[in-house]
């Protein structure tokens, strides 16, 4: 192996960079000059103040504001409202009388008298002598059902009536003769009786003048021929009264066959006379039977209703299907019209009988009828948690308004005036002052609908105190914003409510 000797100075390349080394190398400075370049300058420092603490207060600012804006944009603008209120009188309102809100239910017309008309008894309607809207009167006849069979039995049974009447002459004929037969049978017992007492007589004579003789035979002035022929006649006036007795209770005996024979001709009269009375009342049943096949009015009224048609089976009760009808008509009374409305169970303590009321029947608008609460019915609908109320018309009703028309009644305070039941007192919708705003297109107000702000322009009227007149643009029970109008800017806006 041989030895290399390396030599640095032989390569250019190399030679080159230190040369360029040492042009680029500093040149030596002095003391001085050192010094100098070690001052300070004061005006660049000025110039480069850091600026990212205002950049972080900026972007706080910032995200405060943004979540305020989603803060309110999920929450809504706390706002406080008050409805705008209908009253008769402004300056009442402006005085502190504070207006009661009305109180409204809708329902419907009814009739308090109605009856539906049916048969008692199943069979064919025969005949209907009434259409519907048409008036009846009390005791009118509506309709008739077949009754061909109840009226053959009720001749039946009046033949039975006659028959059983003919057997009762009968026997008061035999009754009669069979007393004719007592009477008959009476008559030799009092000839026996006669008989009888002058027998007696007879032997109380034969006795004395027996006695006599036997005085006069023991004093030997007479014959005992004498004295027996008195004993002769006493045994004969004992057999003719022996005789006559067994006569009289022959008689007798005919006499009790004859009552006997009278008694039973009598009882069998009652039993003919009783047969006639039970005769009697079957026609009775039967005609009291065929008076239901006799539908009639129940009152004066209008038929409102046709159910059944001339020739169907009618039965008090349907019996399934199409095979029978269960009414015939309904008949309702026509003076007995009223409003049946539901009112909540919350409000209810705000009706009483007697109270004023306004009716408004849907089907005539514009027209007001004075109404006065009838009755509060006593029972409540659990499902819908209201409670019936009964309203009669008070004044002329319109002859238009029909059972089951939509109407709708305000219950009025006792304060109202008088025509407000009849829709001629003045009233007018007022709204807190501070209610209301201004801008390029007038006067307006904030209102709240389902929780949403809305910007309403109003035409304004008179003014009184805290209160002001809205003439056009508002409904009775709108709310409106009277406080925190001022973060509310456009339509739709979420609001959010104070706490109740």
């Amino acid at each position: 192996m041989h030895d290399a000797k390396v030599e640095f100075r032989g390569s250019a390349p190399a030679a080159r960079m230190s040369d360029e080394r040492k042009a680029a190398a500093p040149t030596p400075h002095t003391t001085q000059q050192d010094l100098a370049e070690l001052k300070i300058d004061r005006s660049k420092l000025r110039r480069r103040v850091p600026l990212w603490p205002f950049i972080g207060v900026g972007l706080v600012v910032a995200a405060v504001m943004v979540l305020q804006k989603l803060k309110e944009s999920m929450d809504g603008v706390a706002v406080v409202t008050a409805p705008a209120v209908k009253v008769h009188s402004l300056q009442a309102l402006a005085a502190g009388q504070q207006p009661e809100p009305d109180l409204s239910a809708a329902g419907y017309v009814v009739a308090d008298r109605q009856a539906v008309l049916a048969a008692k008894i199943t069979g064919r309607l025969a005949k209907l002598y009434v259409k519907e809207a048409q008036r009846v009167t009390q005791g009118q006849l509506v309709a008739e059902v077949e009754h061909h069979e109840i009226d053959a039995l009720i001749v039946q049974t009046h033949a039975e009536r006659a028959e059983a009447q003919a057997e009762i002459e009968r026997l008061r004929v035999t009754a009669a003769w069979a007393d004719e037969q007592v009477d008959a049978a009476r008559t030799p017992l009092a000839t026996t009786d006669a008989e009888i007492e002058e027998l007696k007589i007879q032997w109380a004579d034969a006795k004395r003048r027996l006695e006599r003789n036997q005085k006069l035979a023991e004093a030997e002035a007479l014959g005992y021929s004498e004295v027996d022929d008195r004993r002769t006649e006493i045994k004969l006036a004992d057999a003719r009264i022996e005789t006559a007795r067994h006569r009289k209770a022959q008689v007798q005996a005919q006499v009790a066959v004859a009552q006997t024979q009278a008694a039973a001709a009598q009882a069998y009269v009652k039993v003919a006379e009783s047969r006639v009375e039970v005769v009697q009342a079957r026609i009775k049943v039967l005609e009291a039977q065929r008076v239901e096949y006799f539908i009639t009015a129940p009152f004066d009224g209008v038929v409102t209703e046709q159910a059944a048609e001339q020739g169907e089976i009618i039965a008090p009760v349907s019996i399934g299907g199409q095979l029978a009808r269960g009414s015939i008509v309904t008949v309702a009374d026509w003076t007995s019209l009223q409003a049946e409305v539901d009112v909540a169970e919350s409000y209810i303590g705000r009706v009483k009988a007697g109270q004023r009321a306004a009716i408004i029947v849907d089907a005539l608008p514009g027209n007001t009828f004075p109404g006065r609460v009838q009755r509060i019915l006593p029972r409540a609908n659990r499902s819908k948690a209201t409670v019936q109320v009964r309203v009669e018309f008070t004044g002329e009703r319109d002859a238009r308004i029909l059972p089951e028309m939509g109407i709708r009644v305000k219950f009025l305070s006792d304060s109202a005036p008088p025509g407000a039941e009849h829709g001629t007192a003045s009233e007018v919708i007022c709204v807190p002052s501070m209610a209301l705003l201004t801008d390029a297109a007038g006067d307006y107000v904030w209102t709240i609908e389902q929780g949403l702000a809305k910007r309403v322009h109003v035409e304004l009227g008179a003014q009184a105190a805290d209160w002001i007149e809205i003439k056009s643009g508002l409904k009775t029970g709108a709310r409106v914003v009277v406080a925190g109008a001022e973060h509310l800017k456009q339509d739709g806006q979420k609001v959010k409510l104070p706490d109740k």
